[in-house]
């Protein structure tokens, strides 16, 4: 960087350059007349580094923020950005800082040439904050004009596939084991495909309270947790639902054992609007669960370093009262995934909608190697599978039909840590009758360094549905030379054989700069055409950056990356 002259005024925590030109390689790339620039830690208004990038929905891209100081606790940033193929979209941030905390307000315009007659937006307001040390507050809300917006002027999968904007505000208080909450929350639905009746409902208001007792007669633990919502759709069945749990359990736990019986009472209560004719309007359901959780440690010390290995069975019995609740709305509900976990669940389905019936025994089985020098697990592996005495009635649609296996699938669960460097993760779920395997997974890293990662991994859900998929995963980070680093992720569907993502990324980095470039394919959000950007950044250390940011990219693209070049 050159100037013929250089003015420092202390005071004011400014300095003047004139005639400056910055320089890389000898080449010029940026020269100002006038260049003022802060000499404090303070804040100034002024331009920020330029961005530069090509993507093909919007062509050559090139924006320039201006941040503006106006006062201590508030600024603001106004972005121009030009796309050749859409025109000038003005991007514009506001924060503001005060007692509660700090708000945020984004909002962005664009008279798109591609849309004649039309202008599109996006707005977002988020707060987060606190009245003091018990109650904290919490806003995020968005707007968008139209179900393209995301897919047109977004630069990443994650925007193109976003199906719903929500809306909520929320005050939490939180004191010694006692939650209380109040929430607003909305949705605006982007794309227009979505049926009505998949569509999330509006909670106006959400009331939740939760609390456990601090003392424990007898090594007694009570809890109690309840919750009070308003579910509003359009053209659905709406209305009030309430719900309290109080729940009671008796941990006893021992060296090598541990047992816990557990009994809750949950009582629900609707009162609805606009349901159908001759169904009643006030709804109630009230039903008890009884579950006793039990497990087992056996370890076996292996060699003179103090290696151990485990053994840990553990049983959960759960009983349930069948109750029928198919008049019931599903306002919220939904079924978990089965996986280990689910193996000690006393609910099947998220939600207050629906209280699955049960009379089950579940076991699963645990073993683990410890390593005796520094006490890392070196591996873990689990299985289990529930037993049923009863065949399975409730369900989240009432004609679905009862589950009447005497047995669940198998489920397992794997890690295994070969060195420092070297680990494997996997899940699976197999199903004996039909002998299938449901879902699996697996995930093989290599990470001898922050600079050299290798991921590879391996999904697939298998129900005979439509909804049946099958994808690899494979990314990289590895230095060439000294200097030079290349990145890459591909990211493939075999039962759509297609690509969902590809990405090249090369990195030269020195003491004083760095270049970075990457060409990125993903595929959008109609799963059938694909969209291409390209994205150039130069790091001058100890200068703003300019260009696209490779380092977002890649921390989202590559398990394990995180940028460090400043």
């Amino acid at each position: 960087i050159k100037a013929n002259r250089i003015e420092l005024y202390p005071d004011d925590g400014i300095g003047i350059a004139k005639s400056i030109v910055l320089r890389f390689k000898g080449v010029p790339i940026m020269a100002l007349p006038v260049f003022s620039f802060p000499i404090t830690n303070d804040r100034k208004t002024g331009f920020l580094a330029p961005t530069i990038g090509q993507g093909e929905n919007t062509g050559f891209e090139f924006q320039l923020p201006y941040y503006v100081n106006i006062r201590p606790n508030i600024d603001a940033t106004f972005t121009p950005r030009f796309m050749s193929r859409r025109g000038i979209q003005l991007q514009t941030e506001l924060r503001y800082l005060n007692r509660q905390g700090i708000w945020t307000l984004d909002s962005e315009i664009l008279s798109d040439r591609t849309f004649p007659g039309s202008n599109r937006r996006f707005t977002q307001i988020q707060h987060d904050g606190n009245f003091g040390p018990l109650i904290r507050t919490h806003i995020n809300a968005s707007d968008v004009t139209d179900s393209e917006y995301f897919d047109d002027l977004g630069n990443s999968l994650q925007s193109a596939s976003i199906s719903h904007l929500e809306r909520e505000a929320e005050v939490v208080y939180e004191w010694q084991g006692t939650k209380a909450a109040i929430r607003l929350q909305g949705f605006q639905t982007v794309n227009p495909l979505i049926l009505a009746d998949d569509r999330p409902y509006d909670r106006l208001p959400q009331l939740t309270f939760s609390t456990k007792a601090p003392i424990r007669p007898l090594g007694l633990d009570t809890s109690f947790a309840s919750e009070a919502v308003f579910f509003n759709r359009s053209a659905s069945v709406r209305g009030l639902r309430i719900d309290a749990k109080p729940r009671l359990s008796l941990p006893l736990r021992g060296a090598s054992w541990f047992l816990t019986p557990s009994i809750s009472q949950r009582f629900t209560h609707y009162r609805l609007d606009g349901t159908a004719e001759g169904q009643s309007s006030q709804l109630t359901r009230n039903l008890a669960t009884v579950s006793v959780d039990s497990g087992l440690f056996f370890d076996r010390l292996l060699n003179q370093e103090g290696s151990v290995l485990t053994l840990e069975p553990r049983l959960f019995y759960l009983y349930v009262p069948f109750v029928d609740q198919d008049d019931l709305p599903v306002f919220d509900s939904s079924e978990f995934d089965f996986n280990v976990a689910q193996l000690f669940r006393e609910n099947r389905f998220a939600g207050a909608d629906r209280v699955a019936d049960a009379n089950q025994l579940s076991f699963a089985l645990t073993s683990r190697l410890i390593d005796g020098k520094d006490g890392s697990e070196v591996w873990r592996g689990s299985v289990g599978q529930i037993f049923f005495f009863e065949d399975r009635r409730v369900s989240l649609d009432r004609d679905e039909l009862d589950d009447t296996s005497g047995t669940s699938d198998f489920v397992g669960e794997l890690s295994r840590h070969f060195s420092n460097h070297v680990s494997v993760q996997g899940n699976i779920q197999f199903s004996p009758s039909d002998d299938n395997t449901v879902r699996s997974s697996i995930l093989l890293s290599y990470r001898p360094d922050a600079d050299r990662i290798i991921n590879v991994s391996h999904r697939r859900v298998n129900n005979g549905t439509a909804a049946d998929t099958e994808q690899i995963d494979f990314s990289v980070l590895w230095p060439v030379t000294d200097s030079i680093r290349l990145a890459g992720r591909w990211n493939y569907s075999l039962a759509d054989s297609t690509d969902i993502e590809s990405l090249i990324g090369i990195e030269y980095d020195t003491c004083c700069y760095a270049l970075r470039f990457a060409a990125r394919r993903y595929i959008s959000d109609d799963g059938l055409d694909h969209d291409n950007s390209l994205y150039l950044q130069l790091v001058l250390k100890g200068l703003a950056p300019l260009g696209q940011d490779y380092g977002d990219l890649l921390e989202f693209s590559i398990l394990g990356y995180r940028d460090d070049v400043e």
